[in-house]
């Protein structure tokens, strides 16, 4: 009985290696994406966190500055795409991908093991990066298509929904291109504004709305 060379086991043993990365890579994704964290960890988290640390986040507010909400400002810029090297979801494809082109390479075109190597972990790398940079701009274009430019609020119309003290620190609402903003809000020459009054807001400072009734004498 011929017992298979030191070549032929070489091969089965890297055959086995590329079936392992692509059922774990694929049951990984597959996983991830069933339970709902396709985007953990990528490139977008990375943006979204950056823009949160430029600029202040958090503010409470309502009448003597008990509110029951609060508002954050994020940077208006757009964000730059970096690879998420440490994301298990980006590992998991590019362990997919080296097995499935390895496997392609090795046993459909008939390469040899280092050739099929050569070719599997750079189309792989590609590939990776190549999802992570689709899946970023994705999720990039949804939040932007929903996200109020602050400059865009000048001269829109708010409803107080939350009284505005004198010289104090209400909430108001805004609609704009459809989406509702709603936020700490005080008014330009510190006079007190009731719920429900119409006003106007004129700019936002720090992460306040800075808005009058009637006309702006200034």
């Amino acid at each position: 009985m011929a017992h298979p060379s030191t070549s032929e086991r070489g091969s089965a043993i890297l055959t086995l290696a590329y079936v392992a990365f692509s059922v774990l890579g694929c049951g990984y994704i597959f996983l991830s994406l069933f339970m709902g964290h396709g985007d953990s960890g990528d490139g977008a988290h990375a943006e979204s966190a950056h823009a949160a640390a430029d600029g202040p986040a958090h503010v409470d507010y309502g009448v003597d500055g008990g509110g029951h909400g609060s508002a954050s400002a994020e940077a208006s810029g757009a964000g730059t795409f970096h690879f998420p090297f440490f994301s298990p979801l980006a590992l998991a494809t590019l362990f997919a991908a080296v097995g499935a082109y390895g496997l392609i390479a090795l046993h459909g075109f008939g390469t040899t093991d280092t050739s099929s190597l050569a070719i599997a972990i750079p189309a792989a790398c590609a590939t990776a990066y190549a999802v992570s940079y689709l899946g970023w701009r994705l999720i990039s274009s949804s939040r932007g298509s929903s996200e109020i430019r602050l400059a865009e609020l000048a001269g829109a119309s708010a409803e107080v929904i939350t009284p505005i003290p004198a010289g104090g620190i209400g909430e108001v609402a805004a609609i704009v291109r459809g989406q509702r903003f709603s936020g700490p809000a005080r008014e330009l020459h510190g006079r007190e504004v009731p719920r429900g009054a119409r006003v106007t807001v004129k700019e936002m400072v720090g992460t306040n709305l800075v808005v009058f009734k009637g006309e702006d004498r200034r």
